[in-house]
């Protein structure tokens, strides 16, 4: 679009933006929905560009508007095929009732305490060993990539990755 028909458009857009909305809303039953459909098509709008002329600017307006729709129907049909197919997969049913395998909130606690301890005891290496830990264990790198990365050798990678679990070993609390 040249920009005479961009700012065509827009104007167009301005002018037309309550019957837009009326119409999403219709369509959808969620004003919210409806104000994000709309506020979709004024974006694509101001990233239109081309030299093509338009000789029915409100018909493509309309046809903007409900091909943002449209995408936003798949979207959230794809959504929900994700969400069942993983409550299919997660979620037992007992009776037909949704039954949650979810830890208790206390060892949600008692997790978070555990990685508390263990992020400590991290920041408390030396910083080569503590370089290579995290480069092994969180980064998930092999000790030939970390020491790679680190210029040294795989030998000193096995040192430092010794050391460090050496240390978190002698440090971490008993009873985990």
């Amino acid at each position: 679009m040249g920009s005479n028909s961009q700012k065509l458009l827009i104007a167009l857009y301005l002018e037309k933006r309550s019957n837009l909305l009326r119409f999403l809303i219709a369509q959808f039953r969620d004003e919210v929905i409806a104000e994000d459909i709309v506020q979709e098509v004024y974006l694509k709008l101001q990233k239109m560009t081309g030299n093509q002329t338009l000789s029915n600017p409100e018909a493509y307006l309309i046809r903007i508007t409900n091909n943002v729709a449209l995408d936003y129907r798949r979207q959230l049909a794809r959504r929900k095929a994700r969400d069942h197919a993983w409550s299919e997969v997660s979620v037992q049913s007992v009776g037909g009732e949704p039954v949650y395998d979810a830890p208790d909130a206390e060892n949600i606690v008692d997790s978070k305490k555990r990685t508390d301890e263990l992020l400590a005891l991290i920041n408390l290496l030396p910083p080569k060993s503590r370089e290579a830990f995290i480069a092994h264990k969180i980064d998930g790198l092999t000790y030939s990539e970390v020491a790679a990365k680190m210029n040294i050798s795989k030998s000193a990678v096995e040192k430092h990755m010794s050391r460090a679990l050496k240390f978190i070993a002698l440090h971490i609390k008993d009873g985990h």
